[in-house]
C-alpha cells in the first residue's frame, strides 16, 4: 500500500476505454508517473498485498466504466489483459508535400513499323512553272503545193477622140498588151480570151450634141449581155455624159469580146478605156 499511485484508477480507465482518442505525449506522461513500471513493470520486492490492491483497482475500473460500443464481447478475453504491452490507435496525420520527380527513365526498345496507310486525296493543281529554254529547229518539212502564178495576166485597150456613129461596134486599140497569150486581139473590133474568170472594166466618155441617150453593151461570141450593159440619157444639148461598169465573168471555153454603141444623135466624138485582167484560180 506504500507505494500506491492516486493517479492509477485514472490512468486505468483512460487505458482500457475504446473510445480514448491517443495523445502520443500520454506515454510520456505514464513513464514520468511511474505508471507504466507500476502496470507492467511491477517491482518483484513488492508485497503480495500490492498486487492484490492493484488487482482489485484494476478490476474496479472496469466495473465503473463500461465498454460502449466495444468491439470485444463481454466473454472475450481483453487485448490489455492478455498483451503485456500498452497499443497506442492514432489518427492519420495530414498528407505531406510531393516529392521531386525522378530522373526519367531509359527509353524503350522502338516497336514494329505499322502497315502502309491509305493513300489520301489528290492536291490542288500547282502555279504554272516559268517557261524554259528554247529548243534546237527541228527538220525543214515537205514542200507544199505550189501556189498562185504571182506574175498577173492583164490587158488594156485605148482610143481618144473617136467619132462613132449612131450604131457602130467600137474598134479596139490595144495599148498594154498581155504577154502570156490569154488575152490577144482577134480583129481590129474584138479581142479573143482563153478560158478562165476574167475582171473586165471599161469607160467611155462623151458630149450629145442634142438631148437623147447612149447606150453601150458587151458581146461576147456575138451575144449581147444586157446585165453589163450601161445606158445614160441627156436632157439639153452639149452635155458631157460617162458610161462606166466593172463586172466578174467566167468563160468556159475560148470566147470573143467586142462592144456595141447605140446613141440618138449623130456621128459622136469619145474617149474610151477598157482593162482586161485574167485571175489566177485552179
Amino acid at each position: 500500500m506504500n507505494n500506491f499511485n492516486p493517479n492509477l484508477m485514472f490512468i486505468l480507465q483512460n487505458l482500457l476505454n475504446p473510445n480514448r482518442t491517443c495523445n502520443p505525449n500520454n506515454a510520456w506522461n505514464l513513464q514520468n508517473m511511474g505508471a507504466v513500471n507500476n502496470m507492467f513493470m511491477p517491482d518483484p520486492s513488492q508485497s503480495i498485498e500490492s498486487e492484490a490492491i492493484f488487482s482489485e483497482a484494476k478490476d474496479s475500473a472496469i466495473e465503473a466504466e463500461p465498454l460502449v460500443n466495444s468491439p470485444f464481447s463481454p466473454d472475450e478475453p481483453r487485448a490489455m489483459e492478455t498483451n503485456n504491452t500498452a497499443t497506442y490507435c492514432c489518427e492519420p496525420g495530414p498528407m505531406g508535400p510531393r516529392g521531386e520527380p525522378g530522373p526519367p527513365g531509359c527509353p524503350g526498345e522502338r516497336g514494329e513499323t505499322g502497315p502502309q496507310g491509305v493513300t489520301g486525296p489528290q492536291g490542288p493543281q500547282g502555279a504554272t512553272g516559268p517557261m524554259g529554254p528554247k529548243g534546237e529547229p527541228g527538220a525543214r518539212g515537205p514542200a507544199g503545193p505550189p501556189g498562185y502564178p504571182q506574175n498577173s495576166i492583164f490587158a488594156s485597150f485605148l482610143d481618144s477622140e473617136l467619132f462613132l456613129s449612131e450604131n457602130a461596134t467600137v474598134p479596139l486599140k490595144l495599148d498594154i498588151p498581155d504577154t502570156t497569150g490569154n488575152i490577144s486581139l482577134c480583129d481590129s473590133h474584138s479581142a479573143l480570151l482563153e478560158p478562165g474568170h476574167y475582171l473586165i472594166y471599161y469607160y467611155f466618155s462623151t458630149v450629145m450634141n442634142k438631148p437623147g441617150f447612149v447606150n453601150l453593151v458587151p458581146v461576147f461570141n456575138d451575144c449581147m449581155q444586157p446585165v453589163f450593159a450601161e445606158y445614160v440619157t441627156t436632157q439639153k444639148k452639149m452635155e458631157s455624159i460617162e458610161l462606166s461598169r466593172y463586172f466578174l465573168v467566167e468563160i468556159p471555153e475560148a470566147s470573143s469580146l467586142s462592144f456595141i454603141w447605140h446613141s440618138s444623135g449623130s456621128t459622136c466624138k469619145i474617149n474610151m478605156n477598157i482593162i482586161v485582167q485574167k485571175l489566177c484560180r485552179e
